[in-house]
């Protein structure tokens, strides 16, 4: 039987902890992705999303249920902006995403997208990547951010016609 996210945590509220990873199972994916486009390190994007679910874990009592994959999503956010803003991060460039997975390469387009999405500002990144990618709305991501409707429509526009120029510098479009 698959439960809906609102009973898993109550559940779980309730001293049910085995049902934690039924969630991490559900939404594992989606915070780790979403960690890569934002600091394009895979080792380090598997340390942030191990670190969303324990601080997940630590407040789960305080949760009040609205949408658990934003909620997720937005602790994985503040925690790459964390992280970017470590003395290391700032010092250093970040590199491109490295994929050692043999049966699944991607294609040379698909780096072509990630490597673009590293080079615009956090801000526009994380509109694009929850709009686009997530298919979030504009005022569910103003919520998740704290930033205004209009700013979000802004980052996005800004974003995507950002892209869309780094993507024509190599031929992509």
């Amino acid at each position: 039987m698959v439960l809906e996210d609102k009973e898993l945590i109550r559940r779980i509220q309730g001293g049910q902890t085995e049902y934690l990873n039924e969630i991490a199972g559900k939404y594992y994916d989606d915070i780790y992705y979403f960690c890569c486009y934002q600091i394009g390190s895979r080792e380090d994007a598997y340390d942030l999303a191990q670190d969303t679910f324990l601080r997940f874990i630590k407040y789960v009592d305080h949760y009040q249920y609205r949408n658990l994959k934003g909620y997720l999503l937005t602790i994985a956010m503040n925690l790459c902006r964390e992280y970017l803003r470590t003395p290391a991060q700032i010092l250093s460039k970040p590199e491109p995403l490295k994929y050692q997975e043999t049966a699944a390469l991607p294609s040379e387009e698909t780096l072509l997208l990630l490597d673009a999405l590293r080079k615009l500002p956090a801000p526009q990144r994380e509109a694009v990547l929850l709009h686009h990618f997530y298919g979030y709305k504009n005022r569910e991501i103003a919520q998740m951010t704290g930033a205004t409707y209009d700013a979000v429509k802004s980052r996005i526009r800004q974003g995507l016609a950002r892209l869309k120029e780094l993507l024509r510098q190599n031929d992509f479009t």
